[in-house]
């Protein structure tokens, strides 16, 4: 059992769960336009109920990453952004959940170049979490920051800030079976990867990858995970594809409805293609 603390959070855009529409969260990949910040925030991403610091729902991969850190007997607490400061004198690493952090996301993309008014918020507000004076304080310390995530990627094509940034370590791809011995590494003083790309091969399989124990931002849930499209420009369809049977997709429901959660967003790379091993449809499973 590994008792000192791990930490996970991710930046003010995601830690919200946008007036319970998933949708509204594409607001946060404008930049600054002539609604004043605060108003924005209000409108689009106001920061998610928290009790004592900790989130009542928090983003699904976060989830993930947590139910995994926890079944391999980490010492884990998710805690929102804004509450750090409670949390970081006694942990040791800091896991930060990341989905656009450089805005080069085709939403970002689109409206930064419509706009052209500067950073998108998704970027403004990981550059800022970052930022904080706080942990700034506990990276002396010695506290390791590790960065994951769908939108990781988008940090090796920026070392510089990487460096910048205290970041000790950035995992790109589906972490369940290597997050534990890099989190270990971290709390125990070992030596990071600055960047650990994970392979084909390291993908987990159905039965390695955990169940959510908390609540998921707007009871959003995966029902699988890869393509079957194949295409060699893209990461996600050079993994396997798997499909949760219908019990495991009724218990993380469950999670969510224990919590209060009224609604559910179910997701996959093609929910269509739900229980198929080509782009047709397996009309039995839909």
């Amino acid at each position: 059992m590994t008792t000192m603390k791990v930490l996970l959070t991710a930046d003010r855009t995601l830690m919200s769960n946008y007036r319970n529409d998933e949708f509204l969260g594409f607001g946060t990949t404008a930049p600054p336009n002539v609604v004043p910040d605060w108003f924005f925030q209000l409108l689009f991403f106001p920061p998610i109920k928290t009790i004592k610091g900790i989130p009542v729902q928090a983003p699904y991969g976060l989830r993930k990453i947590e139910a995994q850190l926890l079944k391999e007997g980490f010492n884990v607490l998710t805690v929102d952004p804004d509450h750090l400061g409670k949390y970081l004198d006694d942990a040791k690493a800091l896991g930060i959940h990341v989905m656009d952090p450089f805005g080069l996301g085709p939403a970002s993309s689109t409206f930064s170049r419509i706009l052209k008014t500067g950073e998108p918020y998704v970027a403004k507000y990981f550059r800022l979490l970052l930022e904080k004076p706080e942990l700034a304080e506990a990276k002396k310390r010695g506290l390791k920051i590790i960065v994951g995530g769908p939108g990781a990627w988008q940090l090796r094509l920026r070392p510089k800030f990487v460096d910048d940034h205290g970041i000790d370590c950035v995992i790109d791809g589906e972490a369940e079976r290597v997050v534990g011995k890099i989190f270990r590494a971290a709390v125990e003083g070992g030596e990071l990867p600055k960047f650990y790309e994970v392979n084909v091969k390291e993908s987990p399989s159905l039965d390695e990858i955990p169940e959510i124990r908390n609540p998921s931002i707007n009871g959003l849930i995966e029902i699988g995970r890869g393509c079957c499209r194949g295409c060699q420009f893209c990461s996600v369809t050079l993994r396997p594809l798997r499909w949760y049977p219908y019990e495991t997709i009724e218990r993380e429901l469950q999670v969510n409805v224990d919590a209060g959660i009224k609604s559910a967003v179910i997701h996959a790379e093609d929910v269509l293609l739900y229980g198929s091993k080509t782009v047709m449809p397996n009309r039995e499973k839909c």
